[in-house]
Order: structure tokens, then sequence, then C-alpha cells
């Protein structure tokens, strides 16, 4: 008795866990019907005036950024990432510098509504105001980086000889 008790607790609580988090992800994906991932040829200068990306006529635009990958994220690897950006780590490590080198663009009827922009290496992070996904972390940077590498990307996070930080 004493143990169909327990079990039963245990379902709920894990049910209750679960549908919280496919809610999460459920009502953000409602907001958007295209995600667009895009990666530069080197990191942006945060530190010019021109610090802000740029939406003019539903693209970005950032000055003397050359873009690398430009790809339509399918469900499966809108979810991939998205998990993971909503995510919460115990321990959240950041670096001092901001790098970034990615940014996702979230649209509505192909109107860009919101943006993501990030360095998967350092764990940096800007987000326009309707976007709240928690702190990226440089654990999180890493399952990032993975999700890049599965994704066959060119510019997949890490740095190497054809993508510097620096």
């Amino acid at each position: 008795m004493n143990k169909l008790i327990i079990l039963s607790v245990l379902i709920s609580i894990f049910s209750v866990s679960c549908s919280k988090k496919d809610n999460k992800s459920s009502e953000f994906f409602k907001k958007y019907d295209k995600i667009r991932l895009i990666s530069y040829n080197t990191h942006r200068d945060v530190y010019s005036s021109n610090y802000e990306p740029k939406i003019e006529n539903d693209t970005v635009k950032i000055p003397n950024i050359k873009f690398i990958d430009n790809v339509i994220l399918d469900k499966h690897f809108a979810e991939k990432i998205t998990e993971v950006l909503f995510s919460e780590e115990k321990e959240c490590v950041l670096a001092d510098c901001y790098n970034p080198r990615h940014i996702i663009l979230f649209y509505k009827q192909n109107k860009l509504l919101d943006f993501y922009e990030f360095c998967a290496e350092c764990g940096g992070s800007r987000q326009s105001k309707n976007i709240s996904f928690p702190e990226l972390c440089t654990d999180k940077g890493d399952k990032i980086i993975e999700i890049f590498k599965e994704m066959k990307m060119k510019n997949n996070g890490e740095e190497n000889e054809n993508y510097k930080y620096f």
C-alpha cells in the first residue's frame, strides 16, 4: 500500500514538472512561426558605437560582419536549442568578455519580432525585450556548440583557424 502511494506521488510530481517544461516551450513557440540562426565570420565589436544589432526591413544588419551560416531551424533543432536556452544551471560561469558570433532571429508571418545574440564560448548574451531566456553560461554554451556540430555548421562556436574570437 505504501509503495503504491509513493509511486503515485512520484508520478504526479514527474507529470507536473514535465507539463511545466512543455508548457513553457509550447507557449514560447506559439509566438513565432520561423526561427533563423546566423553565425558571423568574426566576433562583433560590442564596444563600438554599433553596439546593438540593427533590425531593419525584417532582417538584422551588423556593420563589418559577414554572415557564415544562415539557416532556418527545423522543429527538431529549434526545440533542442531552446531547451538549452530555457534550462537553469546550478552554477552559472560567465567570462568577462563578450564576443558574440551567433544570433537567433524569431519571426511571425515573416516579420522579425525578436533576437537573441550570444557568445557560446564565454556565455554572454543579449536579447530583445520580449525574450526571457536565463543567462547562457559557459556550460550551456558548450551544449549549444555540440548542437551546432550536429547541425554541421561552418561556424559551430568553437574557435579554430577560420573563426577567431580575438
